[in-house]
């Protein structure tokens, strides 16, 4: 028995004996190294020491670009590493590396608040044209430009909504010789039934001058009808000039005129019918406005505007030739062409060149939203908003436009409010050769915002003919704004339509 017990005592003192820690016995061979095992007593804290989450909080650094949309960015973190150089995950999703949107914003965080405008030519004219002679109109799918020449052509351009021309179609008119085309006027009207070009012209008959309607399709083809358009009036004296407008609903046609030659300066009465889309008399011609004796006088400067309550108002300006700017008159009629309450007049300064516009139901009742956009040519030139026409007048600063430089302008109600745009010209005294075409100008446009802004490209002011005192205007979507100018040159001697899409938040 003591054997046993000797035996047994001594195995477990060996088992005891041959016990140790893991501190003492030092690493196995196969253990790996330190940089294996995840971490060394003496290689310092990590980058993300302190933090708890092991560093996806970490803020990174400040961003390249620090304007615009990219003011006070700093890198984001992606795939678990801070962006070397910052995209839109750092800057945001309005951020663009090359700018396109027009929002009001610098996307490109180059300091300067959306894209550029983008210029093109649309067509070579055959001769300088006035505003007699080039109409535009918003179409759904984009823009339907007309320009008419002297052969008897109008020439139809479609363009898309970034005023890329599409397609041209030639359309016959009753224009038939320079001098009818010299006095002729024309107009894109949206018609109930869809586009239509109005024009007016002495046609061959030497003692008259007739109203037209053509109708057109969305891509302003003409539609089936008498060649050079329905008739709407016939007047028995040549080369008079017109004006039109359209209904509220689109369905009927207001065509106002001189009862004289527009090159004799003796008008003395404005006469005005109303006629459906085929033709037919609605309302017979009748005076709407006449010189008062015994002045001596002539009626200029006529616009019409449409009002929503099937009514029509109309602006004339009674020039005496000695007095400064005339007199500007101006009634509302009915959609019978009966006068609605008293005629106002004002006093509206030299060349101020009214142009009526209709603010809309936000701006009052029909008649009360009808407003004037004039320039003003005294001190710093300027131009200016006339609102409550028959309650008193009150006119407020638009915006200045460049000092000693004529506004060649056109307004535009659009939904995003009322648009402005007006080419800053000057007269440059002649070296030789014609005068006509010592003029240049930059292009200007003015956002419901307020604040104007030269749209021209380069620094240099481009070439431009006396008759280029217009500006075509049209609403694009997605803010933009779409324009038409005239720029010519002498030697050789061109004229170009160029088209301007610009943005107008």
């Amino acid at each position: 028995m003591w054997a046993v017990v000797w035996v047994m005592g001594s195995l477990m003192l060996a088992g005891c004996g041959s016990s140790t820690s893991s501190q003492d016995a030092g690493p196995p061979d196969d253990a790996g190294t330190l940089d294996d095992a995840g971490s060394s007593p003496d290689a310092g804290p990590s980058p993300d020491a302190g933090n708890p989450d092991g560093g996806e909080t970490a803020e990174g650094l400040p961003c390249e670009r620090t304007l615009g949309v990219c003011a006070g960015a700093r890198r984001a973190r992606v795939d678990g590493v801070h962006e070397s150089v910052c995209t839109s995950r750092s800057y945001g999703a309005a951020y663009e590396d090359v700018e396109t949107r027009c929002d009001g914003v610098d996307n490109d965080c180059d300091g300067v608040t959306d894209p550029p405008a983008r210029w093109s030519k649309v067509a070579s004219l055959t001769e300088a044209s006035t505003r007699n002679n080039v109409s535009s109109l918003r179409v759904a799918d984009g823009v339907l430009l007309a320009t008419v020449g002297s052969v008897g052509v109008a020439r139809l351009t479609r363009l898309d909504t970034s005023l890329a021309p599409l397609e041209t179609t030639e359309v016959s008119v009753a224009v038939v010789t320079p001098e009818s085309f010299s006095t002729m006027y024309s107009q894109l009207l949206a018609t109930s039934r869809g586009p239509a070009l109005y024009y007016s012209s002495s046609d061959g008959m030497p003692d008259n001058t007739r109203g037209f309607l053509i109708p057109l399709d969305a891509q302003g083809h003409p539609q089936p009808g008498p060649r050079g358009g329905t008739v709407l009036f016939d007047h028995p004296v040549a080369r008079v000039s017109s004006r039109v407008a359209l209904s509220a609903d689109g369905s009927r046609v207001f065509a106002v005129w001189k009862d004289a030659a527009s090159t004799t300066r003796t008008a003395r009465e404005l006469i005005g019918t109303v006629t459906d889309l085929d033709g037919q008399v609605q309302v017979a011609p009748r005076s709407l406005f006449q010189i008062r004796p015994p002045s001596s006088a002539t009626l200029t400067d006529v616009d019409v505007l449409p009002l929503r309550d099937g009514g029509f108002l109309v602006s004339v300006i009674e020039d005496a030739l000695e007095a400064e700017g005339g007199t500007l008159r101006l009634q509302r009629f009915d959609s019978e062409l009966l006068p609605v309450g008293d005629e106002r007049s004002y006093e509206p300064g030299y060349e101020a060149r009214p142009r009526l516009v209709d603010l809309g139901a936000e701006a009052g009742g029909p008649q009360a939203s009808a407003a004037l956009v004039m320039r003003n040519l005294e001190g710093f030139s300027s131009l200016k908003l006339m609102k409550n026409l028959f309650e008193g007048g009150a006119a407020e600063p638009l915006t200045r436009t460049t000092s000693s430089e004529h506004a060649w302008f056109e307004p535009r109600m659009t939904s995003r409010g009322l648009q402005v745009a007006w080419l800053s010209a000057s007269y440059q005294p002649p070296s030789g050769g014609e005068d006509w075409f010592n003029w240049r100008g930059r292009f200007w446009g003015l956002s419901p915002g307020g604040t104007p802004r030269d749209w021209t490209p380069g620094t240099e002011a481009f070439p431009l003919h006396r008759y280029a005192q217009w500006v075509l205007l049209e609403e694009l979507p997605e803010n933009w704004m779409g324009a038409f100018v005239m720029t010519s040159t002498q030697t050789p001697e061109t004229h170009e339509l160029q088209a301007v899409r610009y943005c107008a938040p």
